[in-house]
């Protein structure tokens, strides 16, 4: 491998861009992945293209940057592809190509890595340990709060007992089902009536969620969430005004602050899969709503985003539902796609997409520079200290 200057002696910071992965939403980490890559600034940045394989595997990506690339090279993704399919850009052949993880981002070649994994795996804290351990800066939230986050049912009870209004919810456990599904369909009419909302406990973009109209239509959504998790929502049907806050930290002073909040109207039934990445759907920003709504649905966004410890950036979905705005989940790693809603936000408020990615690199170092501030001697607390 090419000898890399170390860090110190490198005029552009040198940044991996980790995308793909084996989760359901490789897709939409390729188009991530991609677009953050056509994006950094090249007087600042010398990117690293790494795919995560669907076997898991660290593959360089060399011919993303329009570099000489292998001659199978498979061509960028078609905005068509089946949701959760096989990328239409990864290179089958490199596979004897692939890399530990050690021999990619070895200690000093790089600087930096931007998560732009979705999902499991991806989004849920298990690569953010990864780079932990391998000592490396990350963009985005650590471990605990992008476990947190991920989980649902969890990430909900934190939620609520934080005082942050959530939908009313009934959880599943697959070692329930099909044994208790009389019952379980007894307690959604019971508690929560019909339409009613059924979703995978630790899944984004969408897969597994169905509108349940009545009970008869019950055992098939259950069924298909239990495909994509062990773990089953079953949340009240709210009716309303779907809406998403994103917040983007100060990379200065860390602080983090709410963007413009984005109205989401989908000509489907919900804001599913085919509405975020396929155009189904319009976004609004700022949100055709009250501004006294807008100023609750921000402070709502921003104290789910403190309260689960997230740290650098988030996309918070809400629904306005008369004078209330209730919490729906807290994203970590929020799409970045052309048309993700994180950079509409920030286009909306004056931040333009490579200026946006380059805040989400400056708080990640800044983030690594005061976890590696200097412990005192002896482990004493300060003067004065308890």
């Amino acid at each position: 491998m090419t000898s890399v200057p170390p860090r110190s002696s490198r005029r552009r910071l040198r940044v991996a861009v980790l995308f793909g992965g084996p989760s359901a939403e490789r897709q939409v980490s390729l188009w991530s992945g991609e677009r953050v890559l056509g994006s950094l600034d090249p007087a600042k940045y010398d990117a690293l293209p790494v795919e995560i394989t669907a076997e898991g595997k660290w593959l360089p990506r060399p011919d993303l940057l329009k570099l000489p690339a292998p001659p199978s090279a498979a061509p960028a993704p078609d905005p068509s592809a089946a949701p959760g399919g096989r990328a239409p850009s990864a290179v089958p052949s490199l596979a004897a190509a692939s890399h530990h993880i050690d021999e990619v981002v070895r200690e000093g070649e790089v600087d930096v890595v931007f998560v732009a994994l979705h999902g499991p795996y991806g989004e849920d804290g298990t690569v953010q340990g990864l780079l932990e351990l391998l000592g490396l800066p990350y963009t985005g939230s650590g471990v605990l709060a992008s476990a947190l986050a991920m989980d649902k049912l969890r990430s909900r009870q934190v939620l609520q007992a934080s005082g942050l209004p959530v939908p009313a919810w009934i959880m599943l456990d697959a070692g329930h089902w099909p044994a208790g599904r009389d019952e379980f369909a007894r307690r959604v009419g019971r508690d929560l009536g019909y339409p009613c909302v059924v979703k995978p406990n630790s899944q984004g973009s969408s897969f597994g969620v169905a509108v349940v109209r009545e009970e008869a239509g019950l055992d098939a959504a259950v069924e298909d969430a239990l495909g994509y998790d062990n773990v089953v929502l079953v949340e009240e049907y709210l009716r309303g005004t779907e809406l998403t806050c994103g917040i983007l930290e100060d990379p200065d002073t860390g602080v983090p602050h709410a963007l413009p909040v984005i109205e989401i109207v989908p000509k489907r039934e919900f804001f599913t899969y085919e509405a975020k990445y396929q155009g189904a759907s319009e976004e609004i920003c700022p949100a055709r709503i009250s501004g006294a709504a807008a100023a609750k649905a921000q402070d709502l966004a921003l104290r789910a985003h403190q309260v689960l410890g997230c740290e650098g950036f988030s996309r918070v979905d809400l629904f306005l539902c008369g004078t209330d705005v209730i919490v729906l989940e807290v994203n970590t790693i929020p799409g970045l796609t052309e048309g993700s809603l994180i950079p509409l936000a920030a286009r909306a408020a004056g931040i333009e997409y490579p200026d946006l990615l380059n805040r989400m690199i400056t708080a990640a170092l800044r983030r690594d520079r005061v976890r590696r501030r200097p412990r005192l001697s002896g482990g004493q607390p300060p003067a004065g200290g308890a």
